[in-house]
């Protein structure tokens, strides 16, 4: 039975050592890990030192921004009041216009309709009386007459032209 403790001692001693073994191995690698991570984070720390001026720039930069934007959005409000005031004058000069124009096509429309109307029966009475001539015109053989009734035909044609060119005038100012 000694002999068996003994052996059991022993293997246990050399399980120990093992263990010992393992964990020294352990050790070992867990200080390499470390030191590779305390390598990175000075690295880390390098590259933070090194970009934190240039934050500290572009942060400066970004208030000077804001500051200007601040100063032109109080200026604005400032002279907001200006834009409007013009706004409100132009619109009621719009409006005065527009009223204006009302006021007159009110005043002058129904009498240019009226004269439109007016000369529009007077072409037409004139054409009709032209028109009566010529159908009652009878020939005569004197030879001064005939000048006379050509004269007259030529003008009754022109007159016609004419009279044509101002009831389109009119229609297309009735419109």
């Amino acid at each position: 039975m000694e002999e068996a403790l003994q052996y059991s001692q022993l293997i246990t001693n050399i399980v120990i050592i093992i263990l010992f073994l393992g964990l020294a191995i352990l050790v070992l690698r867990l200080i390499k890990s470390i030191k590779n991570i305390s390598a990175r984070v000075e690295k880390l720390s390098s590259d933070v030192m090194e970009v934190k001026p240039k934050v500290e720039k572009l942060i400066d930069k970004v208030n000077g921004v804001t500051e200007n934007v601040n100063s032109i959005v109080v200026k604005v409000n400032e002279n907001i009041h200006v834009l409007t005031t013009v706004v409100d004058k132009f619109k009621v000069t719009a409006d005065n216009i527009l009223d204006f124009e009302q006021k007159i096509q009110k005043k002058i429309e129904p009498s240019v309709l009226d004269t439109v109307n007016t000369i529009s029966a007077v072409s037409v009475g004139i054409r009709t009386f032209f028109d009566k001539l010529k159908r009652n015109r009878k020939p005569t053989y004197r030879n001064d007459d005939d000048e006379l009734s050509e004269y007259l035909e030529e003008r009754a044609v022109e007159i016609n032209k004419e009279l044509e060119d101002v009831n389109e005038k009119l229609s297309n100012l009735q419109k």
